[in-house]
């Protein structure tokens, strides 16, 4: 028995030797063009290895790929300097492949959105129907499942060609664990899909904003994609929440619940404006619920809320008390575009088309600042159109609110007032707001009448209190309190 075990083991030994032998002498980049053909075949794109390949047998055994890129559509969508695959060496024998860890380094990723809105990641046509052919007759649903994959050294750009819109992010590491693809004829790729990790980015950047130390939890299954705890800073703030998509149907679904906490005022509307506008720590939260695979879709159907908040903030480049004291002062100041700022909430960028802070200054060479003892901008969102239910700010002598509703999808204002208000919340002073965001009409004329009439009342203050202040129509009833 001692005689045959051992001949077992020399003969297994050597069948195992020789076939370590085997691999070590293969030139493995003669197989380049078949893996170049297969994976393009299966992506439907280009795939191309420009750079050296080699077999690792010592455990763990593996393949390697330098100067890995892949192109759709004539555009470079991806490329990285190296691209790792670990997997089991013993299976190998018997003609099965199990990965174990996928490792991409430094990898590139582009988007692009065309002209034609189409993405340079979307299949062509041709290669759409070859693929789906392909399925017919395919039974069994393909599936590839890794143990560990990671992401190391990444970056991302995103180009609007049409808008010329960029996003950069840098510095991305993403670490992932079992990783598995399932896909099954008749059923969306990305139901097929399911892992758990973490992600990690240095800098999300924008034209108007940056954003650093991104750190998330990821998780997808089922066509759910998780990204909670998200965290990060922006404008000086610390930001936590998280973004739910739902790609299960056919049409994308995506929750916002994000709270940016301690925020600089200065740094977020100075990016928008141009200039110092208002400055201040604010915190804004976002519960927002869209659907659609592009903006204008996702807009349209856009629902949930949005509020910004705030105390001991600065108007900077304006006395708003002393141009509300008097008639003459208050036919120089533009209501409308003072409370400008308080559409930043729904709006953001979009609130400086029209408006561009032009009305918040004060006389050549003697601009003074208002401080802001509260702010209050919540609105609630149906179908892309913003209605404001409590939106107001107090100085140290007047309270100004806004009504009306912001049109997103048609980027127009839709019957906004900003009115000056008395102790009550009746309006003293009130301007009228219509039209696209970009060329908005303003009612000048009733702001004017408005101030003649309030500027009456208040010499008739003495009076009113003897004889009983007449019934008004209530403008306001929010959380913000009147002065004194």
């Amino acid at each position: 028995m001692k005689k045959i075990l051992l001949a077992f083991l020399v003969l297994s030994g050597a069948i195992l030797l020789a076939g370590i032998a085997a691999l070590l002498f293969v030139d493995v980049t003669a197989y380049k063009p078949r893996i170049e053909s297969a994976v393009s075949d299966a992506l439907g794109m280009e795939f191309r290895i420009r750079g050296r390949m080699g077999l690792r047998l010592l455990p763990p055994a593996g393949v390697s790929l330098s100067d890995v890129h892949l192109r759709n559509r004539g555009t470079d969508l991806a490329k990285a300097g190296a691209v790792r695959v670990g997997m089991e060496l013993l299976p190998l024998f018997r003609g099965q492949l199990t990965i174990t860890s996928l490792i991409l380094v430094d990898p590139e990723v582009r988007i692009e959105k065309g002209a034609d809105g189409k993405f340079n990641f979307e299949t062509p046509p041709r290669a759409a129907k070859a693929l789906a052919q392909g399925e017919k007759g395919k039974a069994a649903a393909r599936s590839l499942a890794v143990a560990k994959a990671a992401l190391k050294g990444g970056s991302l750009v995103y180009l609007d060609r049409a808008t010329g819109a960029r996003t950069e992010v840098s510095g991305i590491e993403v670490a992932l664990k079992d990783l598995a693809f399932t896909a099954s004829p008749g059923a969306p790729s990305t139901a097929g899909i399911r892992f758990s990790g973490t992600l990690l980015a240095k800098e999300l950047k924008t034209a108007e904003a940056s954003a650093r130390n991104l750190e998330a939890k990821v998780a997808a299954s089922g066509g759910i994609l998780d990204i909670r705890p998200l965290t990060l800073t922006l404008f000086g703030g610390k930001g936590e929440g998280g973004i739910r998509g739902d790609l299960s149907k056919g049409e994308p679904v995506l929750r916002i619940d994000y709270t940016l906490a301690g925020f600089r005022a200065e740094e977020s509307l100075e990016a928008v404006a141009g200039k110092r506008v208002l400055s201040g720590p604010l915190t804004l939260s976002l519960d927002l619920v869209c659907r659609g695979s592009d903006a204008q879709r996702m807009i349209r159907t856009l629902n949930g809320t949005a509020s910004l908040q705030g105390s001991g903030l600065t108007v900077h480049g304006t006395d708003i008390d002393g141009a509300l004291s008097t008639v003459a002062a208050a036919q120089r100041l533009n209501l409308a575009e003072v409370g400008a700022f308080l559409l930043a909430a729904p709006l953001g960028k979009a609130a400086t088309k029209g408006y561009r802070f032009g009305g918040i200054r004060g006389d050549a060479g003697r601009a003074k600042d208002t401080a802001v003892t509260k702010l209050v901008s919540d609105w609630t969102v149906r179908d892309g159109v913003a209605q404001a239910r409590d939106v107001a700010f107090s100085t140290g002598k007047n309270r100004i609110a806004l009504q009306g509703r912001l049109d997103m999808p048609n980027e127009r204002f839709a019957g906004v007032t900003v009115a000056v208000l008395d102790p009550a919340g009746c309006a003293r002073i009130r301007q009228k707001i219509d039209g696209p965001f970009r060329d908005p009409l303003m009612d000048q004329a009733g702001a004017l009448e408005s101030a003649v009439i309030g500027s009456v009342l208040d010499l008739l203050a003495p009076a009113k209190k003897l004889i009983g202040a007449p019934a008004c129509k209530r403008f306001y009833s929010g959380s913000v309190p009147h002065p004194g």
